[in-house]
Order: C-alpha cells, then sequence, then structure tokens
C-alpha cells in the first residue's frame, strides 16, 4: 500500500487502535486491550509500573479499572493527539489528557490530572498494534525557575 490513499488507510487504523484504547479507558473496560498490543509490548504508568505482552497489559488494566479510587476520575474531553510516522511500518503517537475527579489511594481527590502519553505502533500481519506504551503526569517545572 503506497502513496496518499495507503497512508491515509494506515492512519485510519491506527486511528482505530487509539480508538478502542481510549474507549476501554473511558468505559472502564479491558475488554480487547490485549489484542491492541503486540505480544511482547512494553507498557509503564506514570507512577513506574511496567508490565510486559498485550496480556498483562489487559490483566493489569482490568484492576486498575475496577479500584473506585481510578474510577471516580473522568476525562475533561478527548485526548489530544499528534502522529508521526518515521517509517512505513512504524508510528509514534503522543496524547494528552486531562482527567478530573480521580482519588489517590487514600481516598483524597486528586487536582486535575494532566497526562501524556507516548506510544509506538507497529504493522503486524494482522494490522498495527501497539509496541511500546508510556505514561506520564505534567508536573509544574521546578528546575528552571520562572519556565513551565
Amino acid at each position: 500500500m503506497g502513496g496518499a490513499a495507503g497512508r491515509a488507510r494506515d492512519e485510519e487504523a491506527i486511528g482505530a487502535v487509539l480508538t478502542r484504547l481510549a474507549q476501554a479507558f473511558a468505559g472502564l473496560s479491558a475488554d480487547g486491550v490485549a489484542e491492541l498490543y503486540t505480544a511482547d509490548a512494553d507498557w509503564t504508568n506514570a507512577f513506574g509500573t511496567s508490565r510486559t505482552g498485550g496480556a498483562q497489559i489487559a490483566a493489569y488494566l482490568a484492576d486498575l479499572f475496577a479500584d473506585p479510587h481510578f474510577a471516580a476520575g473522568r476525562p475533561l474531553g478527548p485526548p489530544q493527539v499528534e502522529l508521526r510516522r518515521p517509517t512505513a511500518d512504524v508510528a509514534v503517537v503522543k496524547t494528552y489528557l486531562e482527567r478530573e475527579g480521580q482519588q489517590r489511594a487514600d481516598g483524597s481527590t486528586m487536582p486535575v490530572r494532566r497526562d501524556f502519553s507516548l506510544k509506538v505502533l507497529v504493522r503486524e500481519p494482522d494490522g498495527w498494534k501497539i509496541a511500546s506504551d508510556m505514561y506520564m503526569d505534567a508536573r509544574d517545572d521546578s528546575t528552571l525557575p520562572g519556565r513551565s
């Protein structure tokens, strides 16, 4: 698949993977999440928890989604998404999402959570899959005075 039409089809397929993942988070359901990731995908959340492979990632997310402290949060809008295609078979996607109402383990409510992710997707024989997924929370920059 070459040219603009092939690129458009790829970007539509990549978008479908990202949409399914966003729907899983919004619906607090890990059903079907494992198939979005490669068998050896690496995944790390904003707190340093890491999992490998779609099955481990989906199992972790199922537990996370069942936690009432996480489930108390709601997105303030759709994620912002930036897509780069370094090669025809690789896509790098940055996302940004704000959540309100999420609670800490002690039950206190977090301020608006500003969450970034960096995903690397690869073309596999059965379609686009996430091969690497890393999340981080934005915090105020305290290393350079006057900058954020």
